[in-house]
């Protein structure tokens, strides 16, 4: 069982067409999934909502990780997160997709973990 479905209980709409998706979204697959994993396990037990953001400017990297549900806690850049961040912006860079934000967004239901990501360049 692949991350998505064990995490959010339902296929992610990143490979629901496989066809249809690009070549840098297929190669970043397995660091999204790597990423909600360790995104996830960086916040504390009672979030129901995680928003990574991973900022490059072309030479720095910047990330954050929060809570927009106000819900008490902390969260961390574990350095797993920022490795797999880097390994992200490398892959899609090697296709040509330089973004300078992408935003991860999580956020926990009835029926497991949503997911999105949005991408700014």
């Amino acid at each position: 069982m692949n991350f998505f479905k064990k995490l959010f209980r339902k296929e992610s709409n990143v490979i629901s067409d496989p066809d249809k998706v690009p070549d840098a979204m297929k190669e970043a697959h397995p660091v999204v999934e790597a990423i909600g994993a360790e995104a996830i396990s960086c916040t504390p037990e009672n979030w129901t909502n995680a928003v990574l953001t991973i900022t490059f400017d072309g030479q720095r990297i910047g990330y954050s990780l929060k809570n927009h549900r106000g819900e008490k806690g902390k969260a961390g850049i574990s350095p797993r997160l920022a490795q797999l961040a880097e390994q992200l912006i490398s892959v899609m860079a090697s296709h040509g997709d330089h973004w300078t934000q992408a935003v991860l967004t999580y956020d926990q239901g009835d029926q497991g973990w949503n997911f999105k990501i949005n991408f700014s360049y």
